[in-house]
């Protein structure tokens, strides 16, 4: 039987923290129960999560695109982001140490890592964070 990407991803985080798999777990089920966002999971040796704004135009054409990408990273124990919000805009949420990607075409405006203190205990913050990255997909 073949694996989904999602089972395979939730797999290579198997030795992770249980509050680190339960932060992404959270992301997961609260946005994968919306019509407005798409849940995908790579299917990589990095593994991400991808979170995708989904719309209709007013001329009724679909649209997509990513407003965040979350990876677990073993070796610090983080959670490394990339979305649209800018480092200003996460300083303003409470999040601090997010920076301005390093690649010139990236289309997301920053990164973050969540050390133990984010993930174990501010996966809701972090959430309404995402909430207000994907605000700035389609305006």
């Amino acid at each position: 039987m073949d694996q989904s990407a999602r089972e395979k991803f939730f797999e290579r985080i198997e030795a992770a923290p249980l509050a680190a798999r339960g932060f992404f777990e959270s992301v997961d089920e609260h946005f994968r129960q919306r019509n407005d966002v798409d849940v995908r999971f790579t299917n990589t040796n990095v593994a991400d999560m991808r979170l995708w704004a989904v719309w209709e135009t007013d001329g009724g054409k679909h649209r997509e695109q990513i407003f965040a990408t979350l990876t677990w990273q073993p070796k610090i124990l983080a959670v490394f982001a990339r979305t649209k919000l800018t480092p200003e805009e996460f300083a303003y949420l409470g999040f601090e140490g997010a920076e301005k990607p390093k690649a010139e075409k990236e289309p997301q405006n920053s990164d973050i890592r969540l050390f133990e203190e984010d993930w174990r205990y501010g996966a809701l913050p972090f959430i309404r964070a995402l909430e207000a990255s994907k605000i700035k997909v389609h305006v």
